[in-house]
């Protein structure tokens, strides 16, 4: 589809300020008196206004989707057909906003519209994978027993999967909608009810959801939306309603919400930090890594947790990669997040951009060098745009190798052997994603193998939605994607039989 996007640009700024929140189906007035305001991290200008939720609007939220996981009538009684037709007439409705979400994320992420828009919806093809899943699942299965104990024992059982009930679904602003469907695909599937934080940085994702659920025709309660911050993200948290908690957020924030829910075991899916790695071997194929590198390196300009911000290369091959790499940041242009040629646009907020910068000098400090980059462009006076930055002469104990960073900034170090690629991999607290680069795809895998973290790429980097997708060490607990991020929120029944 051709778009002219001078003249859809300003579509939809009315309805950027918002006054009620998604809860029981309807739109209702909130409890809070406070209010996030929403600046535009490429103008710096306010573009709206949603309410911030407190203790008392999770309240109302938690208990409309309890009350409809409840209902003995409602959504937890509808077939697994019925639930899945749902979910796709979900998907084709955030399909066909499709235009009005990628403007939106240009106006409140400064998320480029052009590359954006021309990817097909992560949402719908997520709601879509979830609704086929549950029909292929057994969801109710008969087991025999292995061996009779006895005249009188067990000799078969139903093993049921069941929702969790209630989902508390926490998401980032890099991702609302898409990693809101790893957590909202499984529990709908499963007969489940919703609560949806989007992040205070990014809440307006959330109410055009709410209206494709109105639009759908999803019972009351099923899925409510209402934006937040501190207060809200830990009254949805410690409710005594709430099933199971799935976040996608910082390793500090993960720690917290872990801690309370371990007080109720409420289980939890938690998709933390990263400082991911990429392996470069002494056979690698330099310039289909350096065609990689915008995408694995710098995408959304950095603020990304599966991002690959360590690049360990062999030592035979440092200054050849050093060079691609430098010419594949030359040409990522850095700009207007409407503009045709744009790549990478702002980060989130000036604070953020002062952060990533406080990581940059602490890197020279330390010993490093920029080898390219790390300055705001010159010709941008408004916006919090930061260039693209290659650090060299970078060792693996550096604050800059070791601290997810969150921004366009990757470290580059140097490897004597696969051996010590590898180590350096793994002197990490984190343990979310990487890749090995070499034209040897066995010996590739034997070096993957030996890397601590959940998902690798050989020669690429991205994600399989029927893979799981799930971080070690400080990257997180639990698992999605997948059949096994389907299981990981539901619960098991098993039921006896005699005879």
């Amino acid at each position: 589809m051709s778009i002219d996007i001078s003249l859809e640009k300003d579509k939809f700024l009315a309805t950027y300020t918002r006054n009620e929140f998604f809860i029981g189906g309807q739109w209702v007035k909130p409890n809070s008196t406070n209010r996030i305001e929403i600046i535009s991290p490429s103008t710096e200008e306010s573009i709206g206004s949603v309410p911030d939720a407190n203790s008392k609007d999770i309240d109302a939220a938690v208990t409309a989707a309890s009350r409809a996981y409840k209902d003995k009538s409602g959504w937890a009684s509808y077939s697994v057909e019925q639930r899945a037709e749902l979910m796709r007439k979900l998907a084709d409705i955030l399909e066909k906003k499709h235009l009005e979400l990628s403007i939106l994320y240009a106006h409140e992420l400064g998320r480029p519209f052009r590359p954006t828009f021309t990817r097909p919806s992560r949402a719908a093809e997520l709601l879509r994978y979830y609704a086929d899943l549950a029909l292929t699942i057994s969801l109710d299965e008969m087991r025999p027993i292995p061996a009779l104990q006895n005249p009188t024992s067990v000799r078969r059982s139903s093993v049921k999967l069941e929702s969790r009930g209630v989902t508390a679904v926490i998401v980032p602003y890099n991702g609302t909608l898409e990693m809101g469907m790893f957590k909202v695909g499984p529990t709908l599937a499963l007969g489940g009810t919703v609560v949806l934080k989007p992040s205070p940085q990014s809440p307006l994702e959330g109410y055009i959801f709410a209206e494709a659920v109105i639009e759908a025709g999803f019972p009351a309660g099923v899925i409510n939306v209402l934006p937040g911050s501190r207060e809200a993200g830990e009254s949805l948290v410690a409710h005594d309603e709430i099933g199971i908690v799935g976040f996608t957020g910082s390793t500090g924030t993960g720690k917290a919400i872990a801690q309370t829910c371990a007080a109720k075991f409420t289980p939890t899916v938690l998709e933390l930090g990263g400082k991911s790695a990429a392996i470069l071997r002494s056979d690698v194929d330099v310039e289909l890594f350096a065609k990689n590198l915008p995408y694995l390196g710098f995408t959304f300009t950095g603020q990304n947790c599966f991002i690959h911000s360590r690049v360990i290369v062999h030592k035979s091959k440092f200054d050849e990669v050093r060079q691609a790499m430098i010419e594949s940041a030359a040409g990522i242009n850095v700009g207007d997040p409407f503009a045709d040629e744009t790549h990478n646009g702002p980060l989130i907020s000036g604070a953020h951009r002062e952060k990533v910068e406080s990581y940059i000098a602490s890197g020279l400090s330390e010993g490093a060098e920029i080898a390219y980059g790390g300055k705001r462009p010159e010709t941008l006076d408004k916006g919090w745009y930061l260039e693209p930055t290659i650090l060299q002469n970078v060792r693996s104990e550096m604050k800059v190798s070791q601290e997810e960073i969150f921004g366009p900034v990757i470290s580059l170090l140097v490897a004597d052997s696969d051996e010590q690629a590898i180590a350096i991999a793994n002197d990490s607290e984190f343990g979310l994603a990487g890749s090995v680069w070499s034209q040897d795809e066995e010996s590739a895998r034997a070096v993957a193998d030996q890397v601590d973290t959940g998902s690798i790429g050989i020669n690429c980097f991205g994600f399989n939605t029927a893979a799981p997708f799930g971080g070690r060490k400080n990257s997180g607990i639990g698992t999605e994607l997948g059949v096994e991020g389907f299981l990981a929120y539901a619960k098991y029944k098993s039921t006896h039989y005699s005879k």
